[in-house]
């Protein structure tokens, strides 16, 4: 599954790449992706009573006009091929990989509670000192968190959340 993944978001890079649009791209693929994360979106698409040109018909009623015609067809290439369970983790990975090559990261801030906007600005210029390249945040809130926040980046994960604090003071009195 992860070499199919793989296989997608290179073989979309190639084409932004070879038009000359990565910049472009990046920009739309980041609105493709934040759009059919939505639950609903997500289980519509899963729905295999649901007639391929009517998801075809999402497709187009959403992004035709706003993203390049490859980008549209990348879509209906998913649908066509059954892998609409990729379609979440193939942008995913293009969005990291394009960024990788525009020289910055994407990194996700999930916290309890909405973050300020100079709280936000806080946690961007701390990880890009951290990872020494431009970091670009995006912010999503998780009530089920008791307070605080964490960061998923690169592949790791930096947790200041109140329930892994709670856990490290649990398994600190354990030890003692």
């Amino acid at each position: 599954m992860a070499r199919l993944k793989d296989r997608y978001a290179v073989e979309l890079l190639g084409l932004s790449e070879e038009k000359g649009t990565l910049k472009e791209d990046l920009e739309q693929v980041i609105l493709m992706r934040d759009t059919l994360e939505d639950p609903n979106v997500q289980a519509f698409l899963m729905d295999s009573h649901i007639l391929d040109p009517v998801k075809h018909k999402l497709f187009a009623d959403s992004f035709s006009g706003k993203i390049p015609e490859h980008l549209l067809k990348f879509l209906y290439l998913m649908i066509h091929e059954n892998q609409e369970s990729l379609i979440i983790p193939v942008l995913t990975e293009y969005i990291d990989r394009a960024n990788r090559h525009l020289g910055k990261m994407e990194a996700k801030v999930v916290s309890a509670k909405a973050l300020t906007e100079e709280q936000t600005e806080s946690i961007r210029n701390a990880l890009s000192r951290k990872l020494d390249m431009p970091v670009e945040i995006r912010v999503s809130v998780d009530p089920g968190l008791i307070g605080g926040f964490y960061v998923l980046a690169n592949g790791h994960v930096f947790d200041g959340t109140v329930k892994s604090d709670l856990n490290n003071m649990k398994r600190t009195l354990k030890e003692r």
